[in-house]
């Protein structure tokens, strides 16, 4: 029997709005059908992300206008590198922290708190002369910061944070000193999943130096998303 090529169909999955093309493989006997499932659009995972956002605010509850103190743990990844301060570009960059804010001064829509981080791991990805990054890995702290959360009383809470720290890593970073500051600045959005329950997630710009204590200064700068949980109480 000769070759028969496979057929695109269009398919409306039940239930769902996502427009959904099927593939059938027709073998010679044109009996057996195998579907192989691929989404219409790459954007599908951004639309899902926003629905559970949205869920979550939905069936959330408004914050407790009377916590005073939230602890939290963020994860962050770097997705690119430049040159703003620094100078070494082609890095890599990835970092877990544990978070405790103290609430200064709250309306119903406006609040500002003090931010203090411990960076137990931090991993930097320094460039190394045949281009592939060789891993230094650093444990620090953030102990000055502050954040201004608007939208206070809502469930979903905007929200800015700046502050700066340092980092002590197994080696010399850039090839310069072990011992770096770091400075930063986030935007992003708190979004209440209880009444003491959040989902934090943002934007992160990230600078590590050594603020020329070492006979070198090259200076990292990284763009990085960061995403979180945290316990208001």
């Amino acid at each position: 029997m000769p070759y028969v090529p496979p057929r695109w169909q269009f398919f409306q999955w039940p239930r769902c709005s996502e427009n959904i093309y099927v593939q059938y493989v027709v073998d010679s006997s044109d009996i057996e059908k195998r579907p192989e499932v691929i989404p219409a659009r790459g954007a599908w995972l951004l639309s899902n992300m926003l629905s559970v956002i949205i869920l979550f605010s939905t069936h959330g509850s408004a914050q407790d206008l009377n916590a005073k103190n939230e602890v939290g743990a963020w994860f962050s990844a770097q997705f690119a590198s430049s040159q703003a301060i620094g100078s070494t570009i082609n890095t890599r960059m990835y970092q877990f922290e544990g978070r405790y804010a103290r609430l200064i001064y709250a309306n119903r829509t406006l609040a500002v708190r003090y931010v203090a981080a411990v960076v137990p791991i931090c991993a930097v990805g320094d460039p190394s002369n045949n281009g592939q990054p060789v891993y230094a890995y650093a444990a620090g702290a953030s102990p000055i910061a502050i954040q201004l959360n608007w939208l206070h009383s809502g469930r979903l809470q905007p929200f800015l944070t700046t502050g700066g720290g340092f980092l002590y890593f197994n080696r010399q970073l850039f090839h310069a000193t072990q011992f770096n500051f770091t400075a930063q600045a986030a935007v992003g959005l708190q979004v209440l999943i209880s009444e003491h329950h959040s989902v934090d997630f943002g934007y992160r710009y990230h600078h590590i130096s050594n603020a020329n204590l070492g006979t070198v200064n090259p200076g990292m700068d990284s763009h990085v998303l960061f995403v979180g949980f945290s316990f208001l109480r």
